[in-house]
């Protein structure tokens, strides 16, 4: 009967994946099979990474949790709807987020009759949807943009890593980036179709359970780019004044989204981030943390120390400060990423003139905010590898959209002969 339900399963998820390949455009076809596969491939290896290398890992706590919920349902489905449906705040003393993760968890285990690795699967599918509907958004309004896209958002290895499996990251990222191609979208002139905006409130619903801290930022940067987008064709506001023009909107959307969570009250924000902090160094080796200086609850504080944080949480674990095969691999992905930046500063002058500033400025404006408070609350190096997927993607593509450097390594002959094949 395992077997039978494995293969079910199995057939559904890539006659899904084979439906949804038809509706990809022509340009980003000869990518879909690759990226989806090495998407399936990660879920399953991050699921091997836990339960070999890791004392403990919420992926298996999580689903062990949710099998309970799953086998409730066929013992009492009343009872087990009525968890999906409840508040289960109390009972989880407060960790609502996890609530609502094995609450998704429990509807896949149930489907999956109970089994880890098929359900690992499905996440990885659902992950690698938001992925893909990005990317062929983006190759729509920005054809040149193809390989960045595919580099950025389907194949580097942290973001396919991290972005898989059965991991709040997981379903959390494919929502965001959902939500990023409506944005984008919305910012070339289209209206999202009806079930796209269906779509697109399941996405927010489940970013803000999940990941309410991505959200936070992203969320008064894109509506400010928009309003501002929306304003300037109306009233042909110049480009001095629309950049001054969105710094005090964002503010003030910053300001309305404080008002939005508990964690975010302007009287309470600083000091979130400083007991995250002490939290993960209560527990962390000191080898293994970033170092800030006399940080404190205060503005001051948190603006002495935010450069530190921006290069630690884009840059570390440098390669010298790899003592073991993990730490090398992602030293070595974050090598790759500072020669890319520094590679792609030529562009910068490019970038603020064109028509898609906005666009671009919204991009580097989450990155750079997310990774400074991900990296002041979150200063255990191996805990941020993972957080960061929340912005990694997007600056991945920034940095390799028309970088000088990926263009030279594509006139090379096995890269070309590469890039020919998948064209």
């Amino acid at each position: 009967m395992t077997l039978f339900i494995s293969t079910l399963n199995l057939i559904a998820i890539f006659g899904f994946a084979a439906l949804i390949r038809r509706k990809q455009d022509r340009a980003i076809r000869p990518l879909f099979w690759p990226a989806f596969i090495v998407k399936l491939l990660a879920g399953m290896g991050l699921g091997f990474i836990y339960q070999h290398y890791y004392a403990a890992g919420d992926t298996f706590y999580f689903f062990d949790l949710a099998r309970e919920q799953a086998q409730l349902f066929h013992i009492h489905p009343g009872s087990y709807f009525d968890f999906l449906w409840q508040d289960t705040n109390e009972e989880w003393k407060g960790a609502a987020r996890s609530a609502f993760f094995v609450k998704i968890i429990s509807i896949v285990a149930i489907v999956s009759q109970n089994g880890y690795w098929i359900a690992s699967l499905w996440f990885s599918l659902i992950s690698f949807l938001g992925s893909i509907y990005l990317v062929s958004c983006i190759v729509r309004f920005f054809p040149d943009a193809k390989w960045a896209a595919a580099l950025a958002f389907l194949f580097f290895p942290s973001v396919v890593f991290w972005g898989s499996g059965i991991i709040k990251e997981s379903i959390g990222l494919a929502a965001l980036l959902l939500l990023s191609a409506m944005y984008l979208k919305a910012m070339m002139n289209q209206t999202p179709r009806p079930v796209e905006f269906v779509f697109g409130l399941v996405g927010f619903w489940i970013v803000w359970n999940l990941k309410y801290y991505w959200i936070a930022v992203f969320l008064p940067v894109v509506i400010t780019s928009l309003v501002v987008h929306l304003s300037s064709i109306r009233l042909k506001i110049p480009s001095l004044l629309k950049l001054s023009y969105w710094i005090v909107l964002f503010v003030v959307l910053c300001y309305g989204v404080s008002l939005s969570h508990p964690n975010f009250y302007i009287e309470r924000f600083l000091q979130v981030v400083i007991e995250n902090h002490k939290a993960f160094v209560s527990v962390s080796d000191s080898a293994d943390l970033i170092h800030y200086e006399s940080l404190r609850a205060d503005w001051l504080s948190v603006l002495a120390n935010s450069p530190w944080a921006l290069i630690s949480g884009l840059f570390r674990p440098f390669l010298w400060e790899a003592d073991n095969g993990l730490k090398v691999l992602v030293s070595l992905e974050n090598l790759l990423i500072l020669v890319l930046c520094i590679a792609s500063v030529v562009r910068i002058r490019g970038i603020f003139q064109t028509q898609y500033t906005l666009v671009t400025l919204s991009a580097m404006v989450y990155v750079v905010l997310l990774c400074i408070f991900l990296a002041l609350s979150t200063p255990n190096l191996g805990s941020l590898a993972r957080y960061k997927v929340g912005f990694l993607p997007f600056l991945i593509f920034l940095i390799s959209y028309k970088n000088p450097l990926i263009q030279y390594a594509f006139s090379l002959p096995l890269l070309k002969s590469l890039k020919k094949w998948f064209d």
